[in-house]
């Protein structure tokens, strides 16, 4: 099959490593233009970019799908299907050129978690189960008709970044399978069922990356690995940011402090949630450097009680 892969993040490069190694023909890489990233604002291409460039594949730096000279340049390809995963969405002109039309790979089980982070959201939400799906892009956002769903376990120890990776490698998989599927003629698309079965995950900001104290333990829990290795949860200690790398649920007991209240024992830093202590295993102060719970009691803490907001 002749394919058109376009994406940008990280997510989508074992997919198409496993494109490029396999009977299919990637007639060109889309992806967007070098941007400035880190301290320092350094050029810095896109994962897909840099995988591209490895597996020696023609590839396109557009800077949106929008562009008005792309889908005459698709065109010219006759390419049979477009293969979409973490990239911007692509208007109805671009999406209709091939003949198979476009698919797009979306780490959740659909129509559960809409939206730019499924991720997240998922063990948030403190889900026990989460997956894959691969749709074909329709006019509405993620809710197109589904080719392949496929469930995995998830583990209550994983963070984000964990199964982002696992994520990762099994799509790339399930996408040669939808690819023979579609070829063949066996695959039969399935339209999403609707109404309260569909949920959202909204993209990550300041706002609601902070945590609330007066939540539960096994809720702070979930949130601080959902949101981990990034952007990460955060709270307010002495009027800086301190940001939750990673916490570890406590066996359950009563409290006397309220939410949000920090102290040590036996050298590691506690803080009281809304039911329940919760031990801080790694974090960062604003303008310091991330260190473990025990080396920020020993700075900041050590025998005090005081506060997180």
């Amino acid at each position: 099959m002749r394919v058109v892969f376009l994406g940008n993040g990280a997510f989508g490069v074992p997919s198409l490593r496993s494109l490029a190694h396999s009977a299919h023909q990637v007639l060109a890489v889309i992806t967007n233009p070098d941007k400035p990233a880190g301290r320092h604002q350094v050029l810095t291409p896109t994962p897909i970019k840099q995988e591209a460039l490895k597996l020696g594949l023609p590839l396109w730096e557009v800077s949106s799908p929008k562009d008005p000279t792309l889908p005459e340049r698709l065109q010219s390809l006759q390419a049979d299907i477009f293969v979409v995963v973490a990239y911007p969405i692509i208007p109805r002109r671009v999406r209709t050129i091939p003949p198979l039309g476009a698919i797009n790979i979306h780490p959740s089980l659909l129509p559960a978690y809409r939206g730019p982070a499924p991720i997240p959201w998922s063990i948030i939400s403190g889900d026990k189960v989460t997956g894959v799906t691969i749709f074909r892009i329709g006019d509405q956002v993620d809710a197109g008709d589904i080719l392949l769903q496929r469930a995995y376990p998830l583990p209550e120890d994983w963070n984000a970044g964990q199964l982002e990776r696992f994520l990762a490698e099994v799509s790339a998989d399930l996408l040669l399978e939808v690819l023979e599927g579609l070829a063949l003629g066996t695959i039969q698309p399935i339209p999403q069922p609707q109404g309260k079965e569909v949920s959202y995950a909204p993209k990550l900001s300041s706002e609601n990356t902070r945590v609330v104290w007066h939540k539960s333990a096994e809720e702070i829990y979930n949130f601080v690995r959902g949101l981990s290795p990034q952007p990460r949860a955060w709270a307010i200690f002495q009027g800086k940011r301190l940001q939750i790398l990673k916490a570890e649920k406590m066996p359950a007991r009563r409290t006397m402090y309220p939410p949000g209240t920090i102290w040590q024992e036996e050298g590691q830093l506690l803080v009281a949630c809304g039911d329940a202590p919760l031990r801080l295993v790694e974090v960062h102060l604003e303008g310091k450097k991330p260190i473990s719970g025990a080396e920020f009691v020993q700075g900041y803490v050590k025998n005090a009680i005081l506060h997180l907001e």
